[in-house]
């Protein structure tokens, strides 16, 4: 039996179409964010329109079954212990005062929540 590397080795030309097809793939299924101001400079993206896309892996990590699968056994109670927190408000909105006081982006997060 043959054994194959992870992540396989691919030829330029492979590396090539794979960025650009999932580059292509990312734009057209809305995974794009703005970039920052560290990649594009302000003066350059007045209109704040220029998108790129998000953070994306060809190959993903390998990921041991064991841990899978006690996800998959805990995602009820997760979901259940998820959506019970969304729905107390007056809870969240004390955790997350303490929070946007140190951090911005919960901040701007929960500004757009209040509107």
């Amino acid at each position: 039996m043959a054994t194959s590397s992870y992540p396989p080795e691919t030829a330029p030309e492979q590396e090539s179409y794979l960025l650009s097809s999932i580059n292509d793939w990312s734009i057209l299924n809305g995974l794009a964010v703005r970039p920052s101001t560290d990649l594009i400079a302000v003066d350059a993206d007045r209109s704040r329109s220029l998108a790129i896309t998000a953070p994306v892996t060809l190959f993903p990590s390998l990921f041991p079954r064991a841990c899978f699968s006690e996800a998959r056994a805990i995602q009820q109670a997760y979901n259940e212990l998820y959506a019970a927190i969304a729905r107390d408000r007056e809870w969240l909105k004390e955790i997350v005062e303490r929070l946007i006081e140190v951090d911005d982006f919960i901040a701007k997060l929960w500004n757009v929540h209040c509107e």
